[in-house]
């Protein structure tokens, strides 16, 4: 296709674009609300490559305290790692109002976040596989989690026990939290909505959090997770890694997700957990939380199998395709050396299923 073709095509598509953006900056919402989830969580922000000091948190329990749960020790015991393709967690009771905003899935940890609106105070659940956390200490107690990364929780004191599991209120950066033991060797974290000026919200944000903690659901059976996009023709090995998932027209939509052969080695972008040199994606129809992210004003716009996309090469190669099948495809990757490259990804191993639900797909790589 010759350049004033391309011109043309992208003049199009400008002309029926309202707001144009940068490609990174139209993430930045999502990305900024699950760095603060991570944050939230007690997560170190710095990338997994990074050494990062093994936290610390003390549990201090009054002397008034109610009556100490006996530790798990029996029973089923927590999944030694979540499969990053079958959602495991769902929420059987939220307060009037309050829905599921977004889920994320990983081997060794998987979470959910409900709120209002997009912008409202939310819950932030973060559920992690056995052996991620433990409980040590004598006197002064320690909650130790190491995977994804290392957890950093100040906890107060002793909470209403959960399904009969001890549990106890932890102190955030600036809200608080709920933890207890949701199975032998597992552990969990509920962030609460922050009521600073309020002590009655807060306090019954406390009592919401005890119920919902109490009728979450674990292992059952939820929404089918659905890809709108599948790969073709991969390395045997290369395996999805780490999902993020909205609901969407009935099931769980995966919005965004990564590629792994291996252990994580560089960071986390938006709820991802991703590896150098593999790539990770981002499928969502326009508008989604903001305008398109692509516009032809960047430079390195081209023709892909008959898609313009804007490919651009600053802190990572990058790949947007603003109009493909309905949808808003980017495939990011980082290190000088990708094993496909992004035009490569998109040109010659994806299948773009559309908008409708009806199409996609349980199986992201075919």
């Amino acid at each position: 296709m010759i350049e004033s073709q391309v011109r043309a095509l992208f003049s199009a598509i400008a002309s029926s674009e309202p707001g144009a953006s940068q490609v990174d900056t139209q993430l930045a919402h999502r990305r900024g609300r699950a760095r603060l989830r991570w944050r939230r969580a007690g997560v170190a922000s710095a990338p997994v490559a990074a050494a990062a000091a093994v936290a610390a948190v003390v549990l201090a329990v009054g002397a008034a305290a109610p009556p100490k749960p006996s530790p798990l020790n029996t029973g089923p015991s927590a999944p030694r790692q979540f499969s990053p393709l079958t959602p495991y967690l769902s929420f059987g009771w939220l307060p009037a109002g309050i829905s599921l905003l977004e889920g994320g899935t990983s081997k060794h940890l998987v979470w959910l976040t409900a709120a209002r609106k997009l912008d409202a105070p939310d819950w932030e659940l973060s559920v992690y596989a056995a052996g991620t956390c433990h409980l040590t200490g004598s006197t002064a107690r320690e909650l130790k989690c190491t995977a994804p990364e290392d957890l950093t929780t100040k906890v107060d004191g002793r909470a209403s026990a959960v399904r009969g599991h001890r549990a106890f209120w932890a102190g955030t950066w600036d809200t608080g939290s709920l933890v207890w033991q949701y199975a032998r060797n597992g552990w969990a974290k509920m962030v609460l909505p922050f009521y600073p000026h309020n002590p009655a919200k807060q306090a019954a944000a406390r009592r919401d959090a005890v119920k919902v903690a109490n009728q979450i659901r674990y292992g059952a059976a939820t929404p089918p997770l659905l890809f709108p996009i599948q790969l073709t023709h991969l390395p045997s090995r290369w395996r999805v890694s780490s999902v993020t998932y909205v609901p969407d027209a009935g099931v769980l939509r995966a919005s965004s997700y990564a590629l792994g052969a291996g252990p994580p080695n560089l960071g986390a972008d938006g709820g991802l957990v991703y590896e150098t040199g593999l790539p990770y994606f981002d499928v969502n129809p326009p508008g989604y939380y903001g305008s398109p992210p692509c516009h032809p004003g960047e430079r390195g716009s081209k023709i892909i199998n008959g898609y313009p996309v804007v490919v651009t090469n600053v802190t990572k190669a990058q790949l947007c395709a603003p109009r493909a099948r309905g949808m808003i495809v980017i495939i990011s990757e980082f290190g000088a050396q990708p094993a496909i490259s992004v035009n490569s990804l998109f040109g010659h191993h994806l299948r773009l299923l559309g908008r409708n639900p009806a199409n996609w797909t349980s199986r992201p790589i075919g």
